[in-house]
């Protein structure tokens, strides 16, 4: 409970720091043009989205607190430049916890270098970290809460939120089970390439661990 507390206060601080606000914002930036630039899209019904990483870059250098408000912002953002039906407070919620999440699995933390004689081997400790990480996120944030908030947006009046919310939930599931590993190997990649980009003031970084 005292490292939870702390790890909250730490990134609470981080909004003291002019150096960590400007790096936020940046990502926040990235966030909106990868959000509407750079996805792929598998089949009519599945799009997968890349701009999530710049979330768990925020989680890692900054912590939960300011990867909540960046995860809000992200998405106020988005709905303000191009918005699609009425706005859903539930779901700028849920990008908000999404970004807490990953600050939460990922602060202070970046995978080492593990050498071997001929290749340089996965940190498996790290590895496990990004599995846990992600996949709570995407069970807790994708598919439980945001398919409810959806539900509640689309569903007809007099018709049953919850036949609505199994009827989506099963799609929703396949697609998210789909991404899964797509985003534990982004996140894993894309955090072992940053570790070294000083981003955060020096205080945080001098207390950061390269580690699972």
């Amino acid at each position: 409970m005292k490292k939870l507390v702390t790890m909250f206060t730490d990134s609470a601080k981080e909004f003291t720091n002019l150096r960590s606000l400007v790096a936020a914002a940046l990502l926040l930036a990235l966030h909106t043009v990868l959000a509407f630039f750079v996805s792929l899209q598998v089949s009519d019904s599945l799009r997968i989205s890349f701009s999530f990483i710049t979330n768990v870059v925020t989680g890692a250098f900054f912590g939960p607190v300011m990867g909540f408000v960046c995860g809000g912002l992200g998405d106020v953002i988005q709905f303000i430049l191009k918005p699609t039906g009425a706005f859903n407070p539930g779901l700028t919620l849920s990008s908000a916890l999404a970004g807490m999440i990953y600050g939460l699995f990922f602060y202070k933390k970046f995978p080492s270098n593990v050498k071997d004689r001929k290749f340089k081997a996965l940190d498996l400790k790290f590895m496990g970290r990004c599995i846990l990480g992600i996949t709570t996120d995407v069970f807790i944030v994708n598919i439980l809460l945001s398919t409810y908030w959806i539900t509640l947006l689309i569903a007809a009046p007099g018709e049953s939120i919850a036949a609505k919310y199994i009827a989506l939930l099963g799609p929703r599931v396949i697609k998210n089970l789909i991404q899964i590993p797509v985003n534990i190997i982004l996140s894993y990649y894309v955090l072992a390439f940053v570790k070294n980009i000083n981003l955060a003031p020096s205080a945080s970084r001098a207390n950061s661990k390269v580690t699972g």
